[in-house]
C-alpha cells in the first residue's frame, strides 16, 4: 500500500489490513474508549441557572454556546458586542460574579449559578449610571461599538477601586480596544465617574436615614424630610 493511502494515524486502512482498526457493521470503526478512561456520552445541552441584571434565568443551553451568544440571542441583550471572538478586543466584556470577563471566551454552561451584569443593567429607568453619564459628558465615544465593553471595564474597576489613579484606569482598560482611538477621553470619563460617585457618596453620608440633610431647614417655614411639628 502506498504511503499516501495510509490513514492519518499512520496505520494502513482497509478490512484485514495489518495493524488496522477492527471494523464494525457497515465498515465503520466502532467507538472505543481509550484504555483506562470511561466511555462517556456527550451532552449537547446543559441545564443552567443564571442571574442576569438582577433577573433569574433557568433553562438549557447548548454545551458549546458562549456567554456572549447566550446574552445576545437568547436574552436579547445586544449591548454586549461581538468583535474578534478571540478575547482580544474587549467589546464583549461583561461582569461575572464581580469580575470582568470576555463573554466570547466563556461558555454559558460554565456560568451556572453565576451573576452576570451587562451594560443594559446599569441604568435605572431613564436615569443613567454615573459611568454612562461620564462617558456622555466627556464625549468618550465615536462609533460606539466598543463603548459597552469600555463602560463595563470602568464599572468593574470602580467597584473594586472607587478612587483610581489615571495609571490604574489605563491598566484596567488595557484589554479593551477602541477602534476610533478615543482613549484619552475614555480615561477622563473613568476619572469623572469616580469623582461623581465620590460626590454622591459624600452627599449620602450627610443625609439621615429618612432622607433629611441632618435635619437642616429647607427654606423659611419648614424642614426637609419630616414635617414641622
Amino acid at each position: 500500500m502506498r504511503d499516501e493511502e495510509r490513514r492519518i494515524d499512520g496505520r494502513p486502512d482497509g478490512p484485514g489490513a495489518e495493524g488496522g482498526a477492527p471494523r464494525g457493521e457497515g465498515g465503520r470503526s466502532p467507538q472505543v474508549a481509550a484504555p483506562g478512561l470511561p466511555a462517556t456520552a456527550f451532552h449537547p445541552s446543559v441545564a443552567v441557572r443564571l442571574e442576569v441584571n438582577g433577573e433569574t434565568w433557568v433553562g438549557e443551553v447548548p454545551a458549546t454556546e458562549t456567554l456572549a451568544t447566550f446574552l445576545r440571542d437568547r436574552l436579547g441583550l445586544t449591548g454586549t458586542k461581538i468583535g474578534c471572538e478571540e478575547g482580544n478586543c474587549g467589546a464583549c466584556s461583561v461582569i461575572l460574579d464581580g469580575a470582568l470577563v470576555y463573554s466570547c471566551l466563556v461558555l454559558a454552561a460554565a456560568c451556572d449559578g453565576g451573576r452576570v451584569e451587562t451594560v443594559e443593567g446599569l441604568a435605572r429607568g431613564d436615569r443613567l449610571h454615573p459611568v454612562q453619564e461620564a462617558f456622555v459628558a466627556e464625549d468618550a465615544l465615536q462609533c460606539g461599538f466598543c463603548t459597552p465593553g469600555q463602560i463595563m471595564a470602568v464599572k468593574a474597576l470602580l467597584d473594586r477601586e472607587p478612587r483610581p489613579t489615571p495609571e490604574q484606569v489605563r491598566a484596567a482598560l488595557a484589554g479593551n480596544l477602541c477602534r476610533c482611538g478615543a482613549y484619552p477621553r475614555i480615561v477622563k470619563a473613568a476619572l469623572r465617574a469616580a469623582a461623581m460617585a465620590g460626590a454622591a457618596e459624600t452627599a449620602a453620608s450627610r443625609r439621615g436615614d429618612d432622607g433629611s440633610a441632618d435635619g437642616a431647614a429647607d427654606g423659611e417655614g419648614g424642614t426637609r424630610g419630616a414635617p414641622a411639628r
